[in-house]
């Protein structure tokens, strides 16, 4: 693989960010003269930085771009939570994500029916092929670094008894929070998505743009097949001691990799 000698991980959330290893603190809260504050360290011999982009596509993207530009990145990595699309993925499970697909480019018909339409003429690609891939080489890296790693169980997760897993599937994105069971049924069909978040698609879209080298990598803290969120203003449906924790300590592990990785090419 090409040298990665930066990298530059967007994650939605600050209570997600303060999971990942080797960040030395959290970046400063955005304001008007920076609404991207980022904070980069010196890990492995590469260069990190992070930032908290803040919920949703447009900020996701928008931040993306600001990275880009700023530090033109060698690679993008992506980790946090997500709701699950399938009854087997537990709240605690990883979810690393082959594809990231915007799941709400849609064509309402007059009589309500809804299809997934791209807008360019095309017909959409086959279930599992819509989206945007994640890049090969980093894909490559992560199932090195997830091979004999069991994520830690979420602390009081509504599941049962076994251990945690790591996944590999379609990530699905939108400002949507989905609940009904019909609706996720109908993502899951059409996209062969295993979860649900607000952000991946559209850094991944950006990246694509600029030929950056894009990983996702997501834990599920929701199964709306098996419990309902119910949603309070104290955030207590998205813990911070838990949220993203899983995907951080692997997207750590995968950084530690491609150090390991780039060390080798090196001295060759």
């Amino acid at each position: 693989m090409n040298t990665i000698e930066r990298i530059v991980v967007i994650v939605a959330m600050r209570s997600e960010l303060q999971h990942l290893p080797g960040l030395p603190y959290l970046p400063t809260e955005p304001d008007d003269g920076n609404p991207w504050p980022s904070v980069s360290w010196n890990q492995n011999g590469m260069e990190i930085i992070a930032v908290a982009c803040g919920i949703g596509m447009i900020r996701a993207s928008a931040a993306t771009e600001a990275m880009i530009a700023a530090h033109a990145p060698d690679a993008i990595l992506n980790f946090g939570c997500t709701g699950a699309h399938e009854r087997h993925v537990n709240v605690g499970d990883v979810v690393i994500g082959i594809r990231s697909v915007s799941h709400t480019s849609m064509v309402i018909a007059p009589d309500g029916s809804g299809r997934f339409d791209l807008h360019d003429g095309m017909e959409a690609p086959a279930a599992g092929q819509t989206g945007i891939a994640s890049d090969p080489a980093l894909l490559a890296i992560v199932r090195v670094a997830a091979n004999g790693w069991t994520p830690e169980r979420w602390i009081g997760a509504a599941n049962d008894s076994r251990a945690s897993r790591v996944h590999e599937g379609v990530v699905a994105s939108a400002d949507v929070w989905t609940q009904a069971h019909d609706a996720i049924a109908r993502l899951a069909h059409r996209h062969l998505s295993l979860c649900e978040d607000m952000e991946s698609a559209a850094i991944a879209t950006v990246a694509a743009l600029h030929g950056v080298p894009y990983l996702t990598i997501k834990d599920i803290s929701n199964n709306e097949l098996q419990q309902a969120t119910i949603f309070d203003p104290a955030l207590e449906h998205l813990p911070e001691r838990e949220v993203g924790r899983r995907a951080a300590m692997l997207t750590g592990r995968v950084i530690d990799r491609l150090a390991s990785v780039q060390e080798g090419t090196s001295s060759e």
